[in-house]
């Protein structure tokens, strides 16, 4: 009776062990490459500020004033800073899901998650009631993980809490990046055409200045099409990202299937691909 009853001790040890060795690589892969691929969102080097500098610089080429008054880009700015804020918070939540994975212990500054997001219009973007919400539940999240230090164990909990409001804020974050910013381009693109056409209609002009004037029209307008491909690529990242965390929260209690696995690792593949993509 003691050795039959030794056996099954041994045997719910054994069991508990392995449950908690679960092997969540397919997790920390996915969530490690949504990580770095949001953090590639400092390769594109491009923002509403800037955009906003460069034109106001260019009007006053073209009008020949030097030391005008300042330009005005505060909207710009203030939607820059809102930008930086979202991908803060995104970054965090997937560097801490990685950490999570691989049962590591959790490190981040959260002060800046306790200063919520502020509904409004600003300049090229818009915050509506929605993502305020789901800005302050991801910050919620993160800091009572963070300070808690949230073990493997909390996993699901920690997937199944953010899924919804992962979606709304990656959804908000690729319109700004892959519409509004890519939009103050394309103006830039008109510009850039309608004053082309003015020099070349210019009579004054020999047809050597005017083929030169092409020339820089097309560079110009190739090295802005670059630009908006790189928008476009992160764009195709995040929402990338946001299906594959979608899938993972609607299998959050098969964390070990096979086919999640398998499903995971293709996400975290591609992701990685798209990124690839805009490094090049």
């Amino acid at each position: 009776m003691n050795k039959k009853l030794k056996k099954i001790g041994i045997v719910l040890l054994l069991a508990l062990v392995s449950i908690s060795c679960v092997n969540l690589k397919h997790v920390n892969e996915f969530s490690s490459s949504s990580a770095k691929s949001l953090k590639s969102i400092e390769k594109l080097d491009y923002s509403f500020e800037k955009g906003c500098l460069i034109n106001c610089r260019d009007e006053k080429i073209n009008n020949l004033k030097v030391n005008g008054k300042k330009c005005d880009c505060e909207n710009e700015k203030a939607a820059d800073s809102i930008t930086l804020k979202i991908y803060n918070s995104l970054y965090g939540y997937f560097n801490g899901l990685a950490k999570l994975s691989n049962d590591e212990i959790t490190a981040y500054k959260t002060e800046e998650l306790e200063t919520a997001l502020i509904e409004g219009d600003f300049g090229p973007m818009t915050i509506e009631e929605k993502h305020v919400k789901s800005y302050s539940k991801i910050s919620k999240v993160l800091i009572e993980a963070f300070t808690n230090n949230y073990r493997r164990k909390k996993i699901r909990e920690y997937i199944k809490q953010a899924n919804s409001s992962i979606k709304e804020l990656i959804s908000l974050l690729e319109l700004n990046i892959s519409i509004n910013l890519k939009g103050t381009l394309n103006n830039k693109k008109q510009n850039i055409l309608r004053e082309t056409q003015e020099l070349l209609n210019d009579n004054s002009l020999s047809t050597n200045e005017k083929r030169k004037i092409t020339r820089d029209y097309y560079l110009e307008i190739s090295n802005i099409e670059n630009q908006q491909k790189k928008l476009d690529t992160y764009g195709k990242a995040l929402m990338k990202i946001s299906e594959g965390h979608d899938k993972l929260h609607k299998s959050v209690g098969t964390l070990k299937a096979k086919e999640l696995k398998l499903l995971l690792f293709q996400y975290a593949s591609e992701i990685k691909m798209i990124i690839n993509e805009l490094k090049k």
